[in-house]
């Protein structure tokens, strides 16, 4: 999704770079540990998943496609899926969609969103709150997907990464006026979106999904950052209260048998991280975001299903360490980094002195 460049190297984040020709490495930390409420039980019982399954099934995150849970020693895994890239907290991922009226995604792109995109760093998009703060985004995704739900069966959606202020004093906020940018209904709402509706490219709620880049899955082993988000590729947005605690939760993400499941499922990269404030998604529990990669759109689609089904093990255990989970399925469109809007020197790679 992006990478951090500088006259030496090109450091990736959370998410699939652009094709660069400079050496690349990865950025790691320290692992993130959030407390939070578990009232997950653990069962003895041989007939009954282990808590390390239900863990890798907990909300669809272990890509498990089958409910045959071989055991995979570490040298296989290292040569499918393996561990995991920590990310230092410079930024988020703010994750926006919404369903079309009488537009399709073609007259959408063209006449709605591809002025805005052009403009995007311009400080003036967005009017003059959200201007700035859209002028720091350093990476924009556009997808779409099927939504039967919305007049014109189909879903438009935009990710953009924004620094915090970790990662650029400068963008302190920015998060938050984009947030507040795309609020359409109740007390503060922004008539552009009602506009939209009138106008027939906006046909259902926006919804905001906003969570904290806090590790990734799936960096190539001979250049140690993720592969590209290609276009076509498809993308599962899963995001849930997690009944257990994150830090017990995250090893069995990452777990040999894990790896081999994203195989299985067509996955090649995972962006995992906790909700931060202002997202819309709600539970009582820690909420987590991870998108899952696909080679396709179809696998996506078929992982999604089996999830939202839960009618076979071990999704109908899901229920069990997850609330409230909701899923949207997209397809990648167009994937782009913006290198000219990023301060090597405010992002450093700590592999340089490893």
């Amino acid at each position: 999704m992006f990478a951090l460049a500088s006259q030496a190297t090109i450091a990736p984040i959370a998410a699939p770079l652009r094709a660069r020709k400079a050496p690349k490495t990865a950025l790691r930390r320290a692992a993130v540990r959030i407390n939070a409420s578990s009232d997950a039980k653990s069962d003895n019982d041989r007939a009954m998943f282990s808590r390390r399954q239900l863990g890798l099934g907990s909300a669809a995150l272990a890509s498990l496609m089958a409910t045959d849970m071989t055991v995979v020693n570490p040298a296989m895994a290292k040569k499918i899926i393996s561990g995991k890239q920590d990310v230092p907290d410079i930024a988020d991922l703010i994750c926006v969609y919404h369903g079309l009226g009488s537009y399709t995604y073609e007259k959408w792109y063209k006449e709605v969103f591809s002025p805005f995109e052009v403009g995007l760093h311009s400080g003036e998009v967005g009017g003059p709150e959200a201007g700035p703060a859209f002028a720091k985004v350093i990476n924009a995704t556009i997808l779409r997907g099927r939504n039967p739900d919305s007049p014109g069966g189909e879903t438009v959606a935009v990710f953009f990464i924004v620094p915090n202020e970790n990662g650029d004093p400068t963008a302190k906020g920015a998060r938050e006026a984009i947030q507040k940018f795309f609020v359409d209904t109740g007390p503060g709402a922004n008539p552009f979106w009602q506009e939209g509706r009138e106008a027939g490219w906006v046909g259902t709620d926006i919804t905001q999904i906003s969570y904290n880049l806090s590790f990734f899955r799936g960096a190539n082993p001979k250049t140690g950052y993720p592969d590209d988000w290609k276009k076509g590729s498809g993308v599962g947005l899963y995001t849930f209260g997690l009944k257990m605690p994150y830090d017990e939760w995250v090893p069995l993400f990452t777990s040999p048998e894990s790896d081999q499941l994203h195989d299985g499922a067509g996955i090649y990269s995972n962006i995992v991280g906790p909700q931060v404030k202002g997202s819309e998604f709600t539970s009582k529990y820690r909420a987590i975001t991870v998108a899952h990669v696909h080679k396709n759109l179809k696998q996506a689609q078929a992982f999604a299903d089996k999830f939202n089904a839960a009618d076979s093990p071990p999704f109908d255990q899901v229920k069990e360490l997850v609330d409230n989970p909701q899923v949207v399925v997209l397809e990648v469109v167009k994937d782009t980094f913006f290198p000219e809007y990023v301060n090597p020197k405010l992002i450093p790679n700590p592999l340089l002195n490893a």
